[in-house]
């Protein structure tokens, strides 16, 4: 496996079962331990069905909770401290902007966002 071992967690309102997926040899592959379960499939989809199949058998229910899947890998860390960064300096450029009076089109306009999505990084 890579660095990053796949498991599972609930989530926070604790209704439905969170799996780190990682991918090894074109499949994506996870496992539950908690709940006793190793899967796979092509996709994150597939993996997903496989995942609440083996839940719903292994519990012995018609049915399993729902399944949150969460790729896991270094690049994809990138890309979310990337995503942080970026929500972080727009933020910063919409409140300087609209401190010094610019409108909310010239806000958008300059940071090469929609005016909804300028609104928004101030409540973020």
């Amino acid at each position: 496996m890579t660095g990053s071992e796949p498991r599972a967690e609930l989530s926070a309102d604790g209704g439905a079962v969170v799996l780190s997926a990682v991918r090894l040899e074109r499949r994506w592959i996870t496992r539950a331990d908690a709940h006793g379960v190793v899967v796979h499939g092509r996709t994150l989809h597939e993996l997903q069905a496989s995942a609440r199949q083996a839940l719903a058998l292994r519990l012995g229910t018609p049915t399993a909770p729902p399944v949150q899947i969460r790729p896991q890998s270094a690049e994809l860390d990138a890309l979310a401290e990337a995503r942080l960064r970026y929500d972080t300096a727009l933020r910063h450029a919409v409140q300087t902007l609209r401190a010094d009076g610019a409108s909310w089109t010239d806000i958008a306009q300059a940071c090469h966002v929609r005016i909804a999505d300028a609104q928004a990084a101030l409540r973020r």
